[in-house]
């Protein structure tokens, strides 16, 4: 995929993690965010998965391009760093093995340590082949600005800074007895759990851009249905989360003004924000039009639909219902006619169009359809549940609900990335959809 080519990719990732971390600690209460964050909280557990997904898709997709040797040493690498998540690196002895102390100590048997060298043997094997057999090409490949050695030095750097957010408080009162209001640490905290939930993510995609500059051995087209794969992996991962999380963190983690509810209104300003900066070749019509509607979808996940009424302007009982009053209503015709106008023109000026684009199984077309299936799917998801107590009296677990919203809200999450995918989509071809807006 073209995306893949981009060798600042894993920096921008970086960058919208730490970015994320800040504005979750700005919107959630400094309580919840340290729950959220905590060791074996949420994003730790989703920190596991990643690892898991990551290492499956290399041993999977590097068949290849990548010597056996390869993949065992990254394979090692990934476990490693899967079980350190785990804090498995503190089951040996009461102290971590990764601490110089824990070598250096007269506590610790030497049994302890002899049984350490063994435990890490194998990822201390893996680094040396990295290093003696991949450094020079590295160092070569980063000087050139090759993605995927970006993609490598963006991940020594976010280990690396992730460390330091993860000892600099305990160290600054170890030292100078320092203490520090629930904020910092909320703040701090984020920023070290969001920072190592995205390592596997940038192996991930620093493996890709490996192989699009050494992949010989796989050359294929690109995929018109990248968005339906990304909505099946919103709802597989929404499914592994539900697996791996207790249902009390998986509820905090989905709920209504949650850390996935903010991620998404983040991508939706991010979305605005790269068509505003990005799509001038599409006539300012069509381009206020794809603006509209993504600032009142923005708008509807902040609930500002319900601020004119208790009851949402966006039901049929705002509009059939006796106890709305008239001046309610028509201050929603006046607030809904921009989206009305939006929607009205893109479908008069395009769906011919898109029909058409469709037809050919153009890449950005299907994109397009995937959004407003996933929309569909997720308002669909959203009221199954309240529509089935309503009319039948049928009463659900707490896992089950817990299992509804994660879906919705994954869904929900994925359909500003998808307007970000139709639009690369749109710029990869050769003028084709601009040409004809």
């Amino acid at each position: 995929m073209a995306l893949f080519k981009f060798s600042w990719l894993t920096v921008c990732i970086a960058v919208f993690a730490s970015v994320s971390a800040l504005v979750s600690c700005f919107f959630m209460p400094s309580e919840s965010m340290i729950h959220f964050v905590r060791e074996n909280g949420p994003v730790e557990n989703l920190t596991l998965v990643f690892y898991v997904v990551a290492i499956a898709f290399i041993l999977y997709s590097g068949r290849s391009f990548l010597t056996v040797r390869t993949r065992v040493a990254v394979t090692v690498l990934l476990a490693y760093m899967f079980m350190r998540e785990a804090s498995l690196h503190k089951s040996v002895s009461t102290m971590s093995i990764l601490k110089s102390k824990f070598w250096l100590g007269s506590q610790i048997p030497w049994t302890d340590k002899l049984l350490a060298i063994a435990i890490l043997a194998p990822v201390l094997w893996a680094l040396f082949y990295f290093v003696e057999k991949y450094i020079r090409q590295w160092w070569s490949d980063l000087r050139r600005k090759d993605g995927y050695a970006v993609g490598v030095f963006v991940f020594l750097a976010v280990l690396v800074i992730s460390k330091i957010f993860d000892r600099s408080l305990n160290m600054m009162h170890e030292m100078w007895g320092w203490h520090f209001d629930s904020w910092v640490e909320a703040m701090v905290t984020g920023q070290e759990e969001y920072l190592e939930c995205i390592l596997p993510l940038l192996v991930l995609v620093s493996f890709y851009q490996y192989r699009e500059v050494y992949g010989t051995l796989w050359k294929q087209a690109d995929s018109p249905f990248v968005s339906v794969w990304l909505a099946l992996l919103a709802s597989f991962s929404a499914l592994i989360c539900q697996v791996v999380l207790p249902t009390g963190d998986m509820s905090l983690f989905v709920q209504e003004n949650g850390t996935v509810e903010t991620l998404t209104l983040v991508a939706y300003v991010v979305a605005i924000i790269v068509v505003v900066c990005f799509g001038r070749r599409v006539v300012l019509p069509t381009r206020c039009a794809i603006l509209m509607v993504l600032a009142y979808m923005f708008m509807r996940e902040m609930d500002l639909h319900k601020r004119i009424s208790s009851e949402s302007i966006l039901k049929i009982r705002f509009w059939l219902g006796s106890q709305i009053p008239v001046a309610d209503k028509l201050l929603a015709v006046l607030v809904l006619f921009p989206l009305a106008w939006s929607i009205a023109y893109l479908i008069l000026r395009h769906a011919r169009i898109f029909i058409g684009e469709l037809v050919r199984k153009r890449a950005w077309s299907v994109s397009v359809l995937t959004f407003f299936v996933v929309l569909a799917v997720s308002k669909s998801i959203d009221r199954m549940v309240s529509v089935l107590t309503d009319f039948s009296c049928m009463y659900f677990p707490d896992w089950v609900l817990v299992l509804r919203t994660s879906q919705e809200e994954f869904l929900e999450f994925l359909l500003p990335v998808l307007v970000l995918v139709a639009f690369l989509q749109y710029r990869q071809q050769t003028g084709g959809f601009f040409r004809h807006l």
